[in-house]
């Protein structure tokens, strides 16, 4: 049994120094709360996660990240390895790294060859002068010191994977979840699928399955997964057969087998147990300080046991005590949308299947000054343990402003303003419940308005659209009978207050409530679908809606885009008036859409007036103010974007920073554009100094909206000249004729479109 060993849990203070990227820079946001696996590497901790590595030093504690953007060669790691001297990373879809010395070598055999079925390494055992890959097709053995694959061994003739793989005197022993094999590695012929053995001592299974394999000196240890939560059983391999060698008082889920100093430690669902040669605890792990551990994997390097925990991500645990180590990141490897305001972007957890509920847990999470805090079942308590599936979040500006969270659940609505959170249900407020249902209903966009009131878009109803005001009322509109029980999505608010509002295949909706909220009588509404005199859509899917500076509706569909140019005139204009228009260009002698067909998932406006293009599977788009130039556009093909399904996006207007959730996590860029500081408070000049090894812009930020800039140098003569994008600006650190400029001080004025000029300030130049 576990020995009761209490331990306190400190918050480990390690090294590790968050800012934000510099201009044009990417990161990826690598959940750190569910480690997958462990390895001990020289002198570091090396911990998986679902799409990165952290790398830990004890010694010093300094923690750094490596993931796709920072090194690595893809994103969803399944496993970790070690000879010792080098890190082995295996992935989902068959790609191999060797990360030694900080440097990272990519082995892509596997995942660029022609295999049927899954490519995914499950295991990576190191064993002599090679590196031997369970997969979902066979073995493959990789020569670390050549950097390639040396044989490709096929124990199942590809029929079945292999989920683990054991050494023992040159026999290699190759476990799938229903039999052990086994041959010879000095058989030259062990290429042949004919040449590999089923061991008869290990029972072929028709049910339940085999996960584990692992040699402990001369023996090998097996585990078998039994159906239903702590049946399963560990096994020694013996001459004739298989025996037990020990049982457990407590269940016995077991999560991992590993030989640690020449013993077994077995880590299981909530602890692990490492056993002397008797099969007595040496050492045992059975809980935190108030907490249980939820192991994945753990390891022993220099006196000290580390874990790869599900909910705490790394705990080191030594002489009767643990400390997790906190390494940044998300909460949660979940992420369905995201707002921001004030220097705060919330994110909402939860998830959609189609049109339906997954009963997502995830909860909210809040990413501010450089640190990221969760919002879930656990942290808020009124919640009552029945929050999930959240789809929507607001924030509001202000230091101070509240966050409004909305779900497809019990509780569809939550208001958090400071440590108060209001929760507003069918039986407290006039929210109704998901048609055909008496226990849930559905939000599905939530948004503030100037005044402070918020918005809110609900599906499956009579009266959809709804305010909350500030002072706690709420009223509910009727939007016309296309709006009736169906499945809401998106919600925005123009600059004269108008709201704009999709459902599925239901073409876009506007409303305009004069003002009186409270009022309903002087109320007008529009709706715009495919029809040519009502609305011109590309689609009725309507997927996104943005507002930009000049207050035009853009409007994604399924089938590119088009722009509503007279928002404020479309309530009341007649048939043929409110028609949205696409863009048009010719191209070698024949007139196109821009982005044409393609499925557009959202648009956010960058302070630059910009529009950015999320798109299903054509990755990220850039398009000029009005929309008629593609400026730029990431695909995983030309940059570090993880994927080219895109699901949301939200930009720190502060910064710049655009933050990009898809199908393979989130991942962020920063933009040379943001909003305008019109008092020039905030004005900021980095880097400064601009050393020689510098090779990104100088950014000069916190100036006014659409302003002229000029870099001189100390006599006044002319450098440099751009115009900013909203309130950034950025210099090459060249001339006009795109030379190096020489080491020195230059100095950096502005001229606004409107009102005065401004000198913002110098930076030093060093080449």
């Amino acid at each position: 049994m576990f020995y009761r060993l209490l331990f306190f849990v400190a918050l480990f203070q390690s090294t590790f120094v968050f800012t934000q990227i510099g201009m044009g820079q990417w990161r990826l946001h690598v959940p750190t709360l569910n480690a997958t696996d462990i390895v001990a590497v020289n002198n570091s901790i090396y911990t998986s996660y679902v799409n990165g590595i952290s790398e830990y030093d004890p010694s010093s504690g300094e923690i750094s990240m490596w993931d796709a953007i920072s090194g690595l060669s893809d994103i969803s790691v399944t496993c970790l390895g070690t000879n010792g001297s080098s890190l082995y990373v295996g992935y989902e879809n068959g790609n191999f790294d060797i990360l030694k010395d900080n440097v990272v070598t990519n082995i892509p055999a596997i995942t660029l060859a022609q295999i049927q079925g899954s490519k995914r390494i499950n295991r990576i055992v190191a064993y002599k002068n090679s590196v031997f890959l369970a997969t979902g097709f066979g073995i493959v053995q990789i020569d670390p010191s050549k950097e390639e694959v040396r044989e490709t061994y096929y124990p199942t003739d590809g029929l079945s994977e292999i989920v683990d793989l054991a050494f023992r005197n040159d026999s290699i022993f190759a476990i799938s979840s229903t039999a052990m094999y086994y041959g010879d590695l000095n058989n030259p012929a062990l290429v042949d699928p004919a040449q590999w053995q089923i061991d008869s001592r290990v029972p072929q299974l028709t049910s339940n399955a085999y996960t584990e394999i692992e040699r402990v000196e001369e023996e090998i240890f097996i585990n078998l997964q039994v159906g239903g939560f702590g049946a399963d059983t560990v096994f020694r391999l013996t001459s004739t057969g298989l025996t037990i060698p020990f049982l457990e008082s407590f269940p016995m889920e077991v999560e991992e087998l590993r030989s640690v100093n020449n013993r077994l430690l077995v880590s299981y669902f909530d602890g692990f147990v490492h056993y002397d040669q008797d099969f007595n605890p040496v050492a045992t792990l059975y809980t935190y300080s108030g907490s249980f551990p939820l192991l994945n994997a753990a390891i022993l390097d220099n006196g000290s046991y580390y874990t790869a925990d599900k909910v705490a991500g790394l705990v080191k645990v030594s002489g009767g005590s643990s400390e997790v180590i906190k390494i940044p990141g998300p909460p949660v490897n979940s992420y369905y949308s995201l707002d921001w305001a004030s220097g705060k972007l919330v994110v909402a957890g939860g998830g959609l299947s189609g049109i339906s509920k997954t009963w997502n847990s995830a909860g909210v999470y809040v990413f501010e000054d450089e640190a990221w805090t969760l919002y879930n079942n656990t942290s808020v308590p009124e919640w009552n343990n029945t929050m999930n599936d959240v789809l929507a979040v607001a924030a509001e500006s202000g230091a101070d402003g509240r966050m409004a969270v909305g779900s497809i659940s019990g509780i569809p609505l939550s208001i958090f303003d400071g440590n108060t959170v209001d929760t507003l249900t069918p039986l407290n407020s006039i929210i109704e419940y998901y048609d055909g249902s008496s226990t849930i209903s559905m939000v599905s966009d939530l948004s503030f308005d100037e005044n402070g009131d918020l918005w809110i878009l609900s599906g499956f109803c009579v009266k959809p659209l709804l305010v909350y005001t500030k002072e706690g009322q709420m009223y509910s509109f009727s939007v016309g009978s296309g709006g009736v029980n169906q499945f809401a999505r998106k919600l925005e608010i123009d600059y004269s207050g108008n709201k704009w509002f999709t459902f599925r295949n239901q073409g876009l909706f506007g409303y305009n409530d004069n003002g009186t909220p409270s009022n309903p009588s002087d109320d007008k509404y529009i709706q715009l679908n495919v029809g040519e005199q009502t609305g011109a859509l590309p689609s009725s899917e309507v997927t996104a809606i943005a507002v930009d500076f000049d207050n035009e509706i853009w409007i994604g569909t399924d089938n590119g885009f088009a722009v509503l140019y007279n928002a404020d005139g479309a309530f009341d204009a007649g048939l043929g008036g409110y028609n949205a228009q696409r863009i048009k260009l010719e191209f070698e002698g024949n007139v196109e859409y821009v982005l044409g067909s393609t499925h557009i998932t959202d648009i956010e406006v960058d302070g630059g007036n910009r529009k950015w293009m999320a798109t299903e599977n054509s990755g990220l788009v850039l398009l000029s103010p009005d929309g008629q130039e593609v400026l730029m556009q990431f695909t995983t093909d030309n940059s570090p974007l993880i994927s080219n399904t895109i699901i949301d996006l939200e930009i720190d207007h502060s910064t710049g920073e655009i933050f990009i959730i898809t199908d393979k996590g989130l991942v962020s860029y920063r933009s040379d554009a943001s909003y305008e500081d019109p008092d020039y408070t905030t004005v900021t000049v980095f880097p400064n100094p601009a050393r020689p090894d510098f090779e990104g812009p100088i950014t000069i930020q916190g100036i006014r909206y659409d302003s002229d800039v000029k870099i001189t140098d100390v006599a006044g003569n002319l450098v440099f000249q751009t115009t900013s994008n909203g309130g950034t600006a950025t210099w090459n650190g060249r001339t006009l004729s795109g030379e190096k400029v020489a080491t020195g001080v230059y100095l950096i004025w502005t001229a606004a479109n409107e009102g005065k000029g401004r000198y913002v300030g110098k930076v030093l130049v060093v080449n």
